[in-house]
Order: structure tokens, then sequence, then C-alpha cells
């Protein structure tokens, strides 16, 4: 009946139930086996993890032992009390944080060997923390020596024996999840042993993998159409784009060049099918083709390449881009090269070139000198032989020094002001200034700077002119015109003292002789009021004498000259003035200095007394680093700094201190007086 059976069932039904047969055993076996895989997988994470999180846990506890440990260190080490109390308040959350570590390792614990070591752990640790509780104690007291000596004979054996459980409990743990593992692995490989028996199933696998490789060749054919699609797609990009686009063999011939090759080039098809790369390079090019590239040298994409290609009319065409090389078994078998027309930007730059060697020879050859500076962190970036003979410096000296290093003391804060404003102005500068050479001499000047741009930062180019030797002239010519007015006014002074004073009294006498006639009330009357009028006119005269004539310094202290000037003009009790004077009595200053001195406080005072309507005045000369130091300040109505200038006061004081090398500030807004600095050299 079984053979009738069998006679009656088609072989190919017979062969696919067998097929089929076949293959549930082997997808029941893979699963058999993926399932045990999967719980073995599970137990080895499980052990895995396990011990991970102990050695996660006791590096934790070392880690926090060994902070609190060199908390504890550097308190007995610094010996400041005041860090007592901070230092404990970090122990104790550290010590919180250990506790929770300590807990969560309890609840990890399996082996009962393990919970030995453990209880070891807790109990060192419990004395470890009574031990370092005594010895904060004592610092806090102040204690450190007893502290020290407490730690060196308790603390510190606890501290290693605490160390010491924590090293042996952590080598239990991955001895232990090691022997476990191993457990594991030796049950692994008794499966594998298993599936070794069943070999014969394997041919299933390899019909499996026809399978996969008839679905592969189909999968491929796909690839090939949309690698075909893709090619197309590109070939219409290259044809169009603006790039200039060429592929060549490894001998340089060329495969392939797109439309904008074409155009830019001059050359046709049939042209380029006779042409290699070299053809089209012009000769400061050629140098760097390359028939044999390497893969280890050159790479496979060469990024900013510059060439120089020829066109068909012999013209140059500067290109700039990058090469894909193809390489098979580390030897080139083409390159692509993708290149933009840089020729007018070659050309700018060029241009650029010129006009900047242009510009380089005028800077080096002027005679005055000349100096670029960064204009937000004021160094120097290039100077010129002229600045190098004038200044004295070194070309190495100048690129280590700013433009603020040369200039005097005196005119660094104006400099500093000056220099910051024209970081947000563009506009040119011209001012007067005093810089200093290398041999410390001080040299007037006067300096033009123009913003320019300098490697891509914002920059200021100056123009200095020494007016030093001018300004000498001219501050000599200037003395003499103030000696010779000095000298005018004494005459003038010593005449109206002399003369017209004289005259006027003998007009007063004969008044007082007339005063003693009999005369009528109306005449009596006329000659007083003569007598009053020419003694008021006397005494006008009188002080117009003194103000004219130049105080003697010789008969009256400098400081009792100042103090009369200052009480000349508060006979009315008008002002609150504070005088300071402040050289010492072994100075000795020139008498034009003085008289200097004298004369620009007299004209500030009849600034003040004309138009300040203050109610107090503040005067104070000192002698300050070889300089007499004249400050003179007024809590007045003041003036606007910016506003035009009518009077010329404050510009004879401005004069008279450059006179004698000197240098003046003046500082005032309206509402808040006046302030004015001379500094002049004794």
């Amino acid at each position: 009946m079984r053979k009738m059976l069998l006679k009656r069932v088609p072989a190919q039904y017979l062969l696919i139930v067998a097929f089929g047969l076949l293959l549930l055993g082997l997808v029941y076996l893979q699963i058999a086996q993926y399932r045990q895989y999967q719980h073995l997988s599970t137990q080895y994470n499980n052990i895995t993890g396990n011990s991970v999180d102990k050695l996660s846990l006791l590096i934790n506890l070392r880690r926090g032992s060994d902070y609190v440990q060199t908390k504890v260190l550097h308190l007995l080490l610094t010996k400041d009390s005041d860090e007592v109390a901070a230092t404990q308040k970090i122990i104790q959350q550290e010590v919180a944080r250990n506790d929770t570590n300590i807990h969560e390792f309890e609840q990890l614990l399996v082996a009962p060997q393990e919970k030995l070591w453990f209880d070891s752990l807790v109990q060192y640790r419990k004395q470890n923390n009574l031990i370092r509780a005594m010895l904060i104690k004592k610092a806090r007291h102040d204690s450190f020596a007893a502290a020290r000596l407490f730690y060196l004979n308790n603390q510190y054996r606890s501290f290693e024996n605490l160390q010491w459980a924590n090293s042996k409990l952590a080598a239990f743990v991955k001895d232990s999840a090691n022997h476990q593992k191993q457990m594991l692995n030796n049950t692994i490989a008794n499966d594998n042993r298993t599936l070794l028996e069943v070999n014969g199933l394997i041919v299933l696998l390899l019909l499996v993998m026809g399978i996969a490789v008839i679905r592969a060749l189909q999968k491929m054919k796909e690839s090939h159409l949309q690698l075909a699609e893709s090619e197309a797609k590109y070939r219409f990009l290259a044809e169009h784009t603006n790039e200039i686009i060429n592929r060549c063999d490894a001998s340089g011939k060329l495969l392939f060049v797109n439309q904008a090759f074409k155009e830019k080039l001059g050359y046709d098809d049939a042209d380029i099918a006779r042409l290699s790369i070299p053809d089209i390079l012009d000769e400061s090019s050629l140098h760097t083709f390359n028939a044999n590239p390497s893969p280890d040298v050159e790479g496979t994409i060469l990024k900013n390449v510059q060439k120089v290609y020829k066109t068909k009319s012999g013209q140059k065409l500067h290109v700039e881009g990058s090469i894909i090389i193809d390489y098979q078994n580390k030897k080139c078998v083409s390159a692509e090269a993708f290149f933009n027309d840089v020729t007018e930007k070659y050309k700018l730059q060029e241009q650029l070139k010129a006009s900047e060697k242009k510009y380089r020879s005028i800077f080096e050859i002027t005679p005055l000198p000349m100096l670029a500076y960064d204009a937000h962190t004021f160094q120097i970036l290039q100077i010129n032989p002229a600045a190098i003979q004038h200044y004295g410096f070194t070309e190495a000296e100048w690129h280590t020094k700013k433009i603020t290093d040369i200039i005097e003391e005196t005119y660094l804060p104006d400099a500093l002001q000056v220099l910051r404003k024209l970081q947000q102005n563009t506009a040119p500068y011209e001012g007067y200034m005093k810089h200093i050479t290398k041999q410390g001499s001080v040299i007037e000047v006067e300096m033009r700077g123009v913003p320019f741009e300098y490697e891509g930062k914002p920059a200021r180019l100056v123009t200095v002119l020494d007016v030093t030797e001018r300004n000498q002239m001219g501050n000599r010519l200037s003395k003499a015109i103030l000696d010779t007015q000095e000298q005018e006014r004494f005459q003038i002074s010593a005449e109206l003292h002399d003369n017209v004073n004289q005259i006027l009294t003998g007009a007063v006498f004969t008044l007082g002789l007339l005063n003693k006639t009999e005369m009528d009330s109306n005449r009596k009357e006329a000659v007083e009021t003569a007598h009053k009028y020419i003694s008021m006119a006397m005494e006008a005269i009188r002080k117009i004498s003194h103000r004219l004539a130049p105080p003697s310094f010789n008969l009256v202290d400098f400081s009792d000259s100042i103090q009369m000037l200052l009480n000349s003009i508060n006979t009315d009790r008008k002002y609150q003035i504070e005088f300071a004077y402040n050289i010492p009595p072994e100075t000795k200053m020139k008498e034009d200095v003085m008289l200097n001195i004298y004369r620009i406080l007299q004209e500030q005072l009849s600034n003040i007394h004309k138009y300040a309507a203050a109610t107090r005045i503040e005067v104070s000369l000192n002698i300050e680093a070889g300089r007499a130091e004249l400050y003179i300040a007024d809590n007045g109505q003041g003036f606007d700094m910016h506003a035009p200038r009518t009077g010329i006061g404050l510009r004879n004081i401005e004069r008279r201190a450059a006179l004698f090398s000197g240098y003046c500030r003046i500082q005032s807004s309206p509402g808040n007086g006046c302030s004015v600095k001379v500094l002049l050299p004794v």
C-alpha cells in the first residue's frame, strides 16, 4: 500500500516536501540555538553588568576616600583654621555620597565570601570615619601639630587598611566574574559541538545562498540602470556648467571635456582627439604635470590646484580648482579636473602687487619717518628707513613696540583718547605731539595719519615731521619778544610811578594848599572832589604800575609774590582761595621760569575774575620729576572745550608753556568749572 502511494505522488512533490521538512528542521534548530544563545547571553550580560556595577561603585568609593583624605591632608598642610568648617562640610558631603555607594553595593552582593570582604570594608570604613572625626575635632581647636601626629599614628594606617579592603573586594569581584564567564564559555563550546553533528543541514543553507545570489543579480541589474541614469544626469550637468571639466588617462590623453572647456580654450572635437594635458599647459605650469601620481603621496583628491592653460589662440587662461585621481592597484588610471576661470582675479592680483610695489618704493625712499600701526592693538606693523634713522631704534626693536611706547608721558593720556577715537573714525588725523627717541631725547613732531587696511586688518599710516628745531627757533624768538614786553612793561610801570604819579602828587599838594584858603562852599566842594578823583587816579596808576612791573623775586620770596597776587584779586573777599606751595627751599628755579609761572597764574586769575563767576579758587605749585607743576582750578560756570574760542587768555597760557618746552592741559565743561595744569621743566 505504501508503494502504491509513492507511485501516485509525483517525484517533484516529494522533493518539495523533503525540502520543506529539511528547511523546517533547520529553522527549528536555528530557533532553538537562538533561544539558547539568548539565554546564555542574558546570563553573560547579567554577570558582566553586575561585576561592572560593583567595580564602578568600588572605584567611586576609592575616589571618594582619596578625595576625603586629600582634603584632610590639605587642611593639615595649610594650617588654616578658617578652612576647617568648610572642609568638614565638604568631607560630610563626600561621606554621604560614599554611604549611598555602600548601600547600592550591598544590594548587589551574591557570594558569601564576597559578603565577608564587604563586611571587612564596612568595618574599616567606620574605623576610618571615627578617626577622621577626632582628627577634625583637633583641627577645629587649632591643634594642628597634635592633629598631624594623630594622623601619622592612626589615620594613615586606617586609610591604608580601608584601601587594602577595597582592593581585595575588587579583586574578588573580578575573579568571581571571570569564573562564571568561563563556565558559560564551556557551555557554549558544548553547544557548538552539538551543532557540528548536523552539518548535513548546510546543504539547505547553500540552497538559500543560491536564492540570495539570484536576488543579488537582480539587484545588480537595477543598480546598473540607476547608475546609467545618474551618469546621464552628470553628463548633462557637466556639459552645461560654467566649470572647466576635463578627464584624461594615466598618460595625460584627453578622454572627455565639457562645453565650457571648448568655449574657454577655443578647441574643437578634432583638436581634442589629438591633444593631451601637456599640450594645453602653459610653460609656467608644465613642470606641475605628474604622469605617475601615488595615492600615498598625492592622495585621491588634490584641492586648491592652480594651473595656467594655453588657449588655441595662444593666450593664457588661469584656472583654479580640484583634481580627482582614480587608482587601481595603487596605479593611476585616470584623472578628472574641475577648474574655475580665475584669469580676471589673477590680473587684479597682479595690479595689486604692482600698486603695492610702487607704494613700498615711495614708503622706503621718503625722507620723512613713516610708520604703520594696528588700529586696535596699536602695535607697530611697518616702518621705513627714515624712521629707523631718525628715532635710533632697529627694525627688530620697532616691531616689538606700540605707537604709545614712543609718546612722551605727559602727552600719553591725551594721545590714548585720540587713538581710541580713531578706532571708530576713518577720517584722516593731524596733530602735534612729543616723541621719545632711543637715546631718550624728546622731539616735537607734527603727525598726519590716514586709515588703510594691512593684511586684512584695520591700520593707520602715520607720517612724522620733526619740528623741534623750528619750534625752538620760534620759542627763542617768542622769548625775546616776551623779554622785550616785560622791559616795556617795566618802563611803562616806572614812568607811571615816577613821573605821572609825581605830577598827580603835586596836584594833590596844590589842592591841599587851596583847601586852606578862604573859599565859598561850592569852590571848596569842587576842590575836595578834584582831590578825591586825583587820589583815585593815583591809586589806579599804582595798581597798574604794580601789575605791569615784573615782581622782584630777589627781594620777595616766590611764594609770597604768588600770595600777594592772589590777595590782589580778593580784596573784597569774593573768593575762597586755597593755595598750596610745595617747593623745597633748596630748589632754585631760574628767574625767567618763575616769571613765566607768575604770568600764567596772573592770566588765568584774570580769566576767572572776568568770566568764571566762581566762588572758590584752588592753586597749587609743586616740583615733581624735575618739573614744576602749576595747578589752577575754579568752581565757576565753565565752558565748552569744543566751541570756538574768541579770547586769547588760554591761548597765551598754552603759548607760554610751549615756549619753555612745557605742557599745558585745560579741562572744562559747562557748569563744571575749569582746571589748568601746566608742567614746566626747571
